[in-house]
Order: C-alpha cells, then sequence, then structure tokens
C-alpha cells in the first residue's frame, strides 16, 4: 500500500485507523506499506494534541522499520528529529542532504545513500515537469 501525500489521508479518523490496521497486520495481509509525506510535521496536523487523530498518526511511526528521511528545511529538523529519534549527527546530516541523498534507517542502523534514477524512471516522476514546460 502506497499512501503518497499522506497528510491528505491523515485529515479523516476512519483512514487513519485503516492504515493503523494495515500496519500492524501488514505480515498477515501479505502488504508493504509505504506514507510518503514532505514534513514530518505533517504528523502532527492530524488533530489536535489530545485527538484520537494526532495519536493514530503518530503512532505510525513506531511500526515503521525503515524510515526514509530527505533533506528537511531547517525549521523542521526538531521536529524531525525528534519524532523519529534522531542521533544529533542524524540531525545535521538530513538538514545538509543534497537532491537525491537521504537517510536510510533501518532495524536500528543508519545509512546516507544517492538515489540513482534510470532516464525512464527520470521522465515518469518528473514532479517538476510543469515549471519546465
Amino acid at each position: 500500500m502506497i499512501y503518497d501525500e499522506a497528510w491528505r489521508v491523515m485529515r479523516h479518523v476512519a483512514l487513519l485507523e485503516r492504515m493503523q490496521s494495515q500496519w500492524k497486520l501488514s505480515r498477515g495481509l501479505g502488504i508493504a506499506n509505504m506514507m510518503v509525506i514532505h514534513r514530518l510535521s505533517d504528523l502532527l496536523t492530524a488533530g489536535d494534541a489530545d485527538s484520537r487523530s494526532r495519536a493514530l498518526a503518530e503512532g505510525l511511526l513506531p511500526d515503521c522499520s525503515t524510515r526514509i528521511v530527505y533533506r528537511q528545511e531547517p525549521d523542521q529538523l526538531a521536529t524531525a528529529a525528534s519524532l523519529l529519534g534522531l542521533t544529533g549527527v542524524e540531525a545535521q546530516a538530513v538538514g545538509a542532504l543534497a537532491k537525491g541523498r537521504g537517510l536510510w534507517k533501518v532495524a536500528g542502523r543508519s545509512f546516507i545513500t544517492q538515489h540513482l534514477l534510470h532516464p525512464a524512471e527520470r521522465e515518469l516522476f518528473d514532479t517538476d515537469a510543469r515549471m519546465h514546460a
């Protein structure tokens, strides 16, 4: 299951409940889950601080065994570090990553990776295409 632009889904408690169920039961269902958000602070917009929506949204992170973080703006670093449990070195790295580089946290280990696109992929997934037209 791929939830692209997941900040939109997180507006609805029923969809967050479905996501939680899919995360918790993924092995039994034979699925993998992916949530794509622009900023970790998007999780904090799912509802008020003490709301069920917020608890569900924030609860998805501990159930993710692989976390991929691309460069975050300076005003987002503290929230990202807090929600992901980043070390100071990791947070500093996330704030300075070049385009296409990401911090991968896999089973407690961290790696800086370079995302490489095949030319055919670049054509399919160029989200800047409208700016060039």
